[in-house]
């Protein structure tokens, strides 16, 4: 594949790099700020939680995303490796079987995508940040700091970032990797431009942790003790996936079920929800699936799905100033990728700060190298969250060209997961350079 190619065990330094500010800890700011460490190039991260903290249950990372991990720092892939578990999509029919024997036989099997290369790691979004943030260099972090307003004036030497304290802070330039309902994103857009806030996808989520003993009674040994399933039905997809909890092997099992209504919660990403909210969307699906279902609490989370799909970014920087991962391209999870693109960002964004540091000094130079990431990431990664959302109809029948042609949905799924898994990141990275040459030639 493309992006199979062993990386580079050093970085080589040059001069001097760029004062870097990261804002949010999540785990593509941990990881930028690892691919940073690893080029010599000083960074602090700002994050507005008090300790590090990830929502979330469970992570899916493609192999492109291991690519970008290996060259972003030698230790993030092996971070990875210490908490994760390989394995290979099978979407099933979690609909029409009537029986539990029914739902394990292959007649229920629309496809399985398993070619080399075309695995899953996954884990538990927790233990994954806490083996990265071990990497970190010590005192790289700042908790409590969300941020407010900045200032990027050209007749500044560096941008002035505010946060909602009444503290500042100072950075040669910012990258926003601050989330979904990232306040980079809407200082850097404008907050009266669409592309400056996410939209609700009418897609809501319920996702719980069982014992996989709990998980093999309900769908047998294979499918609920080792493989990565996913259960399609009217308008609801339920992935689910055996992973690591310490040295317990536990079920990440999430329910997406589209909703006509609103989200009534605002920007609020998580609210209270009840297990009878989840049992009767799902109430004449196939026996397992009412199985694993009954095994959700009582009381639970329920979190709205919000992408950038409707108002996409017209550009992921300005300035000094750029964002990153679900900040620049929140998606949706039908595609299993949206973490995967994060990353690649991250790889992306650390490879420009590189070339600033390789570069001549001069006020141009961030500038132009940021426009460089915004002209290289934008493309792909809003095809992504476009495609994701498409592939979200298929799945859960509500595309009528679509139906409930299994094949048709191998045939739509394959297409797409090829565009993600065959990419070459060492081709992304060399393109970020000539870019940012292009950019910057003629500059004293």
């Amino acid at each position: 594949m493309p992006h199979s190619d062993p990386p580079p065990t050093a970085i080589p330094t040059a001069g001097k790099g760029p004062n870097v500010a990261i804002v949010g800890g999540g785990l593509i700011g941990v990881m930028l700020g690892l691919g940073l460490s690893h080029r010599n190039i000083p960074f602090t991260i700002y994050e507005r939680a008090s300790d590090w903290h990830e929502i979330g249950a469970g992570v899916a990372l493609t192999s492109v995303a291991q690519s970008s991990m290996q060259r972003l720092h030698p230790e993030v892939l092996p971070a990875l490796h210490r908490v994760a578990k390989a394995n290979h999509f099978g979407f099933w029919d979690g609909f029409t079987p009537s029986t539990k024997e029914a739902a394990q036989a292959s007649e229920a099997l629309h496809f399985l995508l398993d070619v080399p290369g075309t695995d899953y790691w996954c884990c538990m979004r927790s233990q994954f940040l806490r083996e990265l943030v071990a990497l970190l260099p010590k005192g790289s972090t700042r908790f409590n700091k969300e941020l407010e307003s900045y200032v990027d004036d050209p007749s500044r030497e560096q941008v002035l970032l505010r946060f909602t304290d009444g503290t500042i802070a100072e950075a040669d330039t910012l990258l926003g990797a601050d989330g979904i309902h990232s306040r980079t994103r809407q200082l850097l857009l404008g907050d009266d431009n669409p592309a400056a806030h996410a939209s609700f996808t009418h897609q809501v989520g319920y996702r719980t942790v069982l014992p996989i003993s709990e998980s093999i009674e309900a769908m047998g040994e294979a499918k609920g003790g080792s493989d990565f399933c996913i259960h399609t039905g009217p308008n609801a997809y339920v992935p689910s996936y055996p992973m690591l909890d310490g040295t317990e092997k536990v079920l990440n099992l999430t329910t997406v079920i589209y909703t006509p209504e609103p989200w009534s919660h605002g920007e609020k990403m998580v609210a209270p929800a009840t297990h009878d909210e989840v049992s009767k969307v799902f109430q004449d699906w196939s026996p397992p699936i009412r199985d694993l279902i009954a095994k959700f609490p009582e009381k639970l989370m329920k979190w709205g799905i919000f992408d950038m799909a409707d108002h996409p970014a017209p550009t992921y920087a300005s300035g000094r100033v750029a964002i990153l991962g679900d900040a620049a391209h929140a998606s949706t999870p039908f595609l299993g990728a949206g973490g995967a693109m994060g990353i690649e960002d991250a790889l992306a964004m650390a490879s420009a700060m590189q070339v600033v540091r390789d570069a001549s000094t001069s006020a141009a130079t961030i500038p132009a190298a940021l426009q460089a990431f915004s002209a290289v990431r934008l493309e792909r990664s809003q095809w992504l969250v476009q495609s994701s959302r498409e592939m979200g109809a298929i799945f859960q029948c509500r595309d009528p060209s679509a139906g409930s042609d299994g094949n048709r949905w191998r045939v739509e799924a394959e297409q797409r997961t090829n565009k993600i898994w065959e990419f070459d990141v060492d081709g992304m990275v060399k393109q970020i350079r000539l870019e940012f040459e292009q950019r910057t030639a003629g500059l004293a």
